[in-house]
Protein backbone atom coordinates (compact mmCIF):
# COMPACT_ATOMS: atom_id res chain seq x y z
CA UNK A 1 0.00 0.00 0.00
CA UNK A 2 2.94 2.59 0.72
CA UNK A 3 4.74 1.64 -1.75
CA UNK A 4 1.58 2.65 -4.05
CA UNK A 5 1.26 5.82 -2.93
CA UNK A 6 5.44 6.34 -3.58
CA UNK A 7 4.06 5.30 -6.78
CA UNK A 8 1.33 8.18 -6.84
CA UNK A 9 3.76 10.52 -5.65
CA UNK A 10 6.24 9.63 -7.92
CA UNK A 11 4.11 10.21 -10.82
CA UNK A 12 3.26 13.82 -9.67
CA UNK A 13 6.83 14.59 -10.05
CA UNK A 14 7.45 12.60 -13.27
CA UNK A 15 4.01 15.19 -14.48
CA UNK A 16 6.05 18.55 -12.63
CA UNK A 17 8.91 17.87 -14.85
CA UNK A 18 7.09 16.82 -17.88
CA UNK A 19 4.89 19.91 -18.10
CA UNK A 20 5.93 23.57 -17.70
CA UNK A 21 2.67 25.28 -17.52
CA UNK A 22 1.09 22.30 -14.88
CA UNK A 23 3.62 21.91 -11.93
CA UNK A 24 2.87 19.69 -9.02
CA UNK A 25 1.40 21.41 -6.25
CA UNK A 26 2.45 20.04 -2.96
CA UNK A 27 -0.11 20.85 0.06
CA UNK A 28 1.65 20.60 3.82
CA UNK A 29 -1.73 20.85 5.85
CA UNK A 30 -2.24 20.73 9.44
CA UNK A 31 -5.48 20.13 11.03
CA UNK A 32 -6.78 20.97 14.92
CA UNK A 33 -10.17 19.52 15.20
CA UNK A 34 -12.38 19.34 18.76
CA UNK A 35 -14.84 16.64 18.78
CA UNK A 36 -18.42 16.14 19.90
CA UNK A 37 -17.08 14.29 22.66
CA UNK A 38 -14.48 16.77 24.47
CA UNK A 39 -11.52 15.04 22.56
CA UNK A 40 -9.37 15.98 20.58
CA UNK A 41 -7.18 15.35 17.48
CA UNK A 42 -4.25 16.95 15.30
CA UNK A 43 -3.71 15.80 12.01
CA UNK A 44 -1.12 16.36 9.29
CA UNK A 45 -2.23 15.66 5.74
CA UNK A 46 0.46 15.27 2.99
CA UNK A 47 -1.57 16.31 -0.11
CA UNK A 48 0.15 16.45 -3.66
CA UNK A 49 -1.62 17.33 -7.47
CA UNK A 50 -0.38 16.51 -10.71
CA UNK A 51 -2.19 17.64 -13.70
CA UNK A 52 -1.75 16.22 -17.36
CA UNK A 53 -2.72 18.32 -19.92
CA UNK A 54 -4.44 16.06 -22.45
CA UNK A 55 -4.88 18.56 -25.38
CA UNK A 56 -8.44 19.41 -26.78
CA UNK A 57 -8.90 21.55 -23.27
CA UNK A 58 -9.27 18.11 -21.31
CA UNK A 59 -6.63 17.73 -18.09
CA UNK A 60 -6.20 14.89 -15.80
CA UNK A 61 -5.43 15.17 -12.46
CA UNK A 62 -3.41 12.36 -10.38
CA UNK A 63 -3.60 13.11 -6.56
CA UNK A 64 -2.71 11.68 -3.64
CA UNK A 65 -3.41 12.16 -0.13
CA UNK A 66 -0.97 11.06 3.12
CA UNK A 67 -2.83 11.65 6.43
CA UNK A 68 -1.05 11.34 10.26
CA UNK A 69 -3.02 11.37 13.18
CA UNK A 70 -2.30 12.15 16.90
CA UNK A 71 -5.50 11.87 19.22
CA UNK A 72 -6.97 11.23 22.57
CA UNK A 73 -10.05 9.99 21.29
CA UNK A 74 -11.02 6.31 22.19
CA UNK A 75 -11.53 3.39 19.66
CA UNK A 76 -10.42 -0.04 18.76
CA UNK A 77 -6.96 1.23 17.73
CA UNK A 78 -6.58 3.40 21.37
CA UNK A 79 -9.26 1.57 23.94
CA UNK A 80 -7.49 3.29 27.12
CA UNK A 81 -8.35 6.65 25.44
CA UNK A 82 -4.32 8.38 25.77
CA UNK A 83 -2.78 10.08 23.38
CA UNK A 84 -2.00 8.36 20.46
CA UNK A 85 -0.37 8.35 17.04
CA UNK A 86 -1.45 6.49 13.58
CA UNK A 87 -2.11 6.97 10.16
CA UNK A 88 -5.42 7.64 8.80
CA UNK A 89 -7.22 6.50 5.96
CA UNK A 90 -4.49 7.49 2.41
CA UNK A 91 -6.36 7.83 -0.80
CA UNK A 92 -6.13 8.86 -4.43
CA UNK A 93 -8.19 10.13 -6.63
CA UNK A 94 -8.18 10.48 -10.42
CA UNK A 95 -9.83 13.53 -12.40
CA UNK A 96 -10.47 14.85 -15.74
CA UNK A 97 -11.53 18.73 -16.53
CA UNK A 98 -13.28 19.32 -19.16
CA UNK A 99 -13.48 22.00 -22.14
CA UNK A 100 -15.49 24.76 -21.82
CA UNK A 101 -19.01 23.74 -21.71
CA UNK A 102 -20.20 27.18 -22.03
CA UNK A 103 -18.67 30.47 -21.64
CA UNK A 104 -16.26 30.38 -18.70
CA UNK A 105 -18.17 26.88 -17.43
CA UNK A 106 -16.01 23.58 -17.02
CA UNK A 107 -16.67 20.30 -15.90
CA UNK A 108 -14.90 17.82 -13.57
CA UNK A 109 -15.45 14.10 -13.20
CA UNK A 110 -13.82 11.04 -11.50
CA UNK A 111 -12.87 8.82 -8.60
CA UNK A 112 -11.52 8.59 -5.06
CA UNK A 113 -10.31 5.82 -3.44
CA UNK A 114 -9.92 5.24 0.24
CA UNK A 115 -7.76 2.44 1.89
CA UNK A 116 -7.79 1.22 5.35
CA UNK A 117 -4.50 2.23 6.30
CA UNK A 118 -5.79 3.54 9.33
CA UNK A 119 -7.31 0.32 10.80
CA UNK A 120 -10.43 0.96 13.00
CA UNK A 121 -11.70 4.34 14.95
CA UNK A 122 -10.32 6.36 15.68
CA UNK A 123 -7.44 6.46 12.83
CA UNK A 124 -10.00 4.65 10.17
CA UNK A 125 -12.53 3.32 8.80
CA UNK A 126 -11.24 -0.55 8.32
CA UNK A 127 -13.23 -0.82 4.93
CA UNK A 128 -11.85 -0.18 1.47
CA UNK A 129 -14.42 2.81 0.14
CA UNK A 130 -14.39 4.49 -3.57
CA UNK A 131 -16.14 7.72 -4.22
CA UNK A 132 -17.38 8.48 -7.97
CA UNK A 133 -16.76 12.60 -8.07
CA UNK A 134 -18.78 15.31 -10.14
CA UNK A 135 -18.47 18.87 -10.27
CA UNK A 136 -18.70 22.20 -11.89
CA UNK A 137 -16.41 25.79 -11.97
CA UNK A 138 -18.15 28.55 -13.48
CA UNK A 139 -15.33 31.32 -13.32
CA UNK A 140 -16.40 35.48 -13.52
CA UNK A 141 -12.67 36.65 -14.26
CA UNK A 142 -13.94 40.54 -14.41
CA UNK A 143 -15.31 40.30 -10.57
CA UNK A 144 -12.63 37.59 -9.42
CA UNK A 145 -15.24 35.21 -8.60
CA UNK A 146 -15.64 31.75 -9.15
CA UNK A 147 -18.26 29.15 -8.44
CA UNK A 148 -17.15 25.42 -7.51
CA UNK A 149 -19.56 22.72 -6.39
CA UNK A 150 -18.23 19.46 -6.33
CA UNK A 151 -19.74 15.98 -4.73
CA UNK A 152 -18.45 13.08 -3.67
CA UNK A 153 -20.45 9.62 -2.78
CA UNK A 154 -18.81 7.88 -0.51
CA UNK A 155 -18.96 3.35 -0.85
CA UNK A 156 -17.48 0.76 1.29
CA UNK A 157 -16.87 -2.34 -1.00
CA UNK A 158 -14.80 -4.38 1.24
CA UNK A 159 -14.22 -4.18 4.93
CA UNK A 160 -10.54 -4.83 6.15
CA UNK A 161 -11.66 -4.89 9.45
CA UNK A 162 -15.32 -7.34 10.95
CA UNK A 163 -15.92 -4.78 13.13
CA UNK A 164 -15.91 -2.01 10.37
CA UNK A 165 -19.19 -0.29 9.41
CA UNK A 166 -20.79 -0.35 6.52
CA UNK A 167 -20.33 3.61 4.50
CA UNK A 168 -22.65 5.20 2.61
CA UNK A 169 -21.85 9.16 2.60
CA UNK A 170 -22.53 12.12 0.29
CA UNK A 171 -19.81 14.84 0.59
CA UNK A 172 -20.54 18.39 -0.84
CA UNK A 173 -18.46 21.47 -1.45
CA UNK A 174 -20.49 24.76 -3.15
CA UNK A 175 -17.28 26.31 -2.72
CA UNK A 176 -17.27 30.00 -3.26
CA UNK A 177 -14.16 31.74 -3.90
CA UNK A 178 -13.48 35.46 -4.40
CA UNK A 179 -9.90 36.73 -5.23
CA UNK A 180 -8.59 40.54 -4.08
CA UNK A 181 -5.79 42.02 -4.43
CA UNK A 182 -2.64 41.34 -3.46
CA UNK A 183 -2.65 37.88 -3.84
CA UNK A 184 -5.60 37.25 -1.44
CA UNK A 185 -8.70 34.97 -2.00
CA UNK A 186 -11.49 34.43 0.66
CA UNK A 187 -13.35 30.72 0.19
CA UNK A 188 -16.22 28.66 1.47
CA UNK A 189 -16.80 25.33 1.46
CA UNK A 190 -13.39 24.83 -0.06
CA UNK A 191 -12.12 22.33 2.69
CA UNK A 192 -14.26 20.82 5.16
CA UNK A 193 -17.69 19.74 3.26
CA UNK A 194 -21.32 19.36 4.34
CA UNK A 195 -22.40 15.69 4.74
CA UNK A 196 -25.24 13.20 4.10
CA UNK A 197 -24.95 9.85 5.82
CA UNK A 198 -27.19 7.49 4.06
CA UNK A 199 -26.79 4.80 6.63
CA UNK A 200 -28.36 6.55 9.38
CA UNK A 201 -29.99 9.87 7.10
CA UNK A 202 -28.86 12.01 9.03
CA UNK A 203 -26.77 15.41 7.60
CA UNK A 204 -23.51 17.54 9.34
CA UNK A 205 -23.49 20.99 7.80
CA UNK A 206 -20.77 23.42 9.06
CA UNK A 207 -19.70 26.67 7.82
CA UNK A 208 -16.24 26.53 6.25
CA UNK A 209 -14.09 29.78 5.50
CA UNK A 210 -10.11 29.70 4.45
CA UNK A 211 -8.35 32.71 3.67
CA UNK A 212 -5.79 31.90 0.79
CA UNK A 213 -2.54 34.47 0.04
CA UNK A 214 -0.25 33.84 -2.96
CA UNK A 215 2.93 34.94 -1.75
CA UNK A 216 4.91 34.07 -4.95
CA UNK A 217 5.04 32.44 -8.12
CA UNK A 218 5.67 29.12 -6.08
CA UNK A 219 4.23 29.39 -2.91
CA UNK A 220 1.36 29.81 -1.07
CA UNK A 221 -0.54 29.96 2.38
CA UNK A 222 -3.74 29.45 3.76
CA UNK A 223 -5.27 29.58 6.89
CA UNK A 224 -9.05 28.74 8.05
CA UNK A 225 -11.68 26.52 9.98
CA UNK A 226 -14.65 25.08 10.40
CA UNK A 227 -17.62 25.09 12.74
CA UNK A 228 -20.48 22.34 12.76
CA UNK A 229 -23.92 23.93 12.80
CA UNK A 230 -26.15 21.34 12.47
CA UNK A 231 -24.55 18.20 13.92
CA UNK A 232 -27.41 15.77 13.50
CA UNK A 233 -25.16 13.17 11.96
CA UNK A 234 -22.52 14.22 14.21
CA UNK A 235 -18.44 14.63 13.14
CA UNK A 236 -17.01 17.45 15.09
CA UNK A 237 -17.44 20.83 17.21
CA UNK A 238 -15.01 22.88 15.15
CA UNK A 239 -12.29 22.62 13.11
CA UNK A 240 -8.87 25.08 12.62
CA UNK A 241 -6.46 24.02 9.86
CA UNK A 242 -4.21 25.84 7.74
CA UNK A 243 -2.16 24.89 5.26
CA UNK A 244 1.70 25.39 3.10
CA UNK A 245 1.49 25.10 -0.44
CA UNK A 246 4.50 24.55 -2.56
CA UNK A 247 4.67 24.56 -6.87
CA UNK A 248 7.46 22.80 -8.53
Amino acid sequence: MKRFFGWCLLACASAAIAQERAPIRVDNWVYYQRNIDDTDRWQYRLRAFAPFDLGGGWTFTQRADLLFNYTDKKGPENPSGGWATGVGDWFAEESFSTPELAKNLKGTLGARFVFPTGGLSPFGSGQYQWAPVLGLTYTMPERGLTLAPLARYFMSYHANETAAAKVRRLDFYPTVSQRFGEGWTFSVWNENPISYNDITNKWFVPIDVLLIKRLSKSTEFAFGGAYGLDKSDPQYRYVVNGRLTFYF
